[in-house]
């Protein structure tokens, strides 16, 4: 039952809902950050299990400074996990809009 987690920083974070039974979900969501200084935005994949601690499928995380240049980006992230962040765990396609 997967569902991301978007973090900005620790005070900041946003998660889609979860799709249960479901390998390749479509989530079609929306999310408005406030931005004041923060330089990424991590996007990680979590299993959600309902008797145990939810299990982190991979994560990546993209530079805000390509958004506030481009103010829009349409791009595809290879989440990895690992502690060198190697092992490749899938994708995840975002689209970051930049608006003041």
């Amino acid at each position: 039952d997967p569902y991301v987690k978007l973090i900005l920083d620790k005070h900041n974070i946003q998660s889609t809902k979860h799709k249960s039974n479901n390998l390749n979900p479509t989530y079609n969501e929306q999310f408005i950050f406030n931005i004041n200084g923060q330089k990424k935005l991590e996007v990680q994949v979590w299993d959600k299990d309902t008797i145990l601690r939810d299990d982190l499928i991979g994560e990546d995380d993209i530079k805000l400074s390509e958004v506030f240049s481009k103010g829009y980006i349409d791009t595809w992230l290879n989440l990895t996990k690992g502690k060198f962040g190697i092992r490749s765990r899938g994708e995840i396609h975002l689209i970051l809009e930049f608006a003041q």
